[in-house]
């Protein structure tokens, strides 16, 4: 199966070509959804925020987005952290989403793909 990257800046149309791509029967994983998803649900993750950002990261068992944006709006090096932590679960997440696919190729968007290490499970990328 072919693996596409769909990606560009704020207004670049990803959106519109993520979808032109689903109206034609090709699925879309949409990365920065599914993040968000796994940030509530993994257990892998909210035990590594937890470790590394206290209990305060979830509050009433609901991720504290308010609380993360706060510790990372001005701290690169707690954002890379974050990230370390999410990423390597969306690129798990999207390769067991890959297995259940019956199309001749997928696409992933993902606003990212290019500023980290993503690219490199895609045999090709729009952008």
């Amino acid at each position: 199966m072919i693996r596409v990257g769909l990606t560009g800046g704020i207004g670049s149309g990803k959106s519109t070509v993520a979808r032109c791509f689903l109206e034609f029967g090709i699925p879309v994983y949409y990365a920065d959804d599914e993040a968000k998803k796994l940030m509530h649900s993994s257990k892998v993750i909210r035990k590594r925020l937890v470790s590394e950002f206290g209990e305060a990261v979830y509050e009433k068992n609901e991720l504290n987005r308010q609380y993360l944006a706060s510790l990372i709006f001005n701290n690169p090096e707690k954002l890379k952290t974050i990230n370390s932590i999410v990423h390597p679960e969306v690129r798990n997440h999207f390769k067991k989403w890959i297995k259940k696919q019956d199309a001749p190729y997928v696409i992933q968007e993902n606003a990212i793909l290019l500023e980290n290490d993503f690219r490199t499970q895609f045999d090709c990328i729009i952008l």
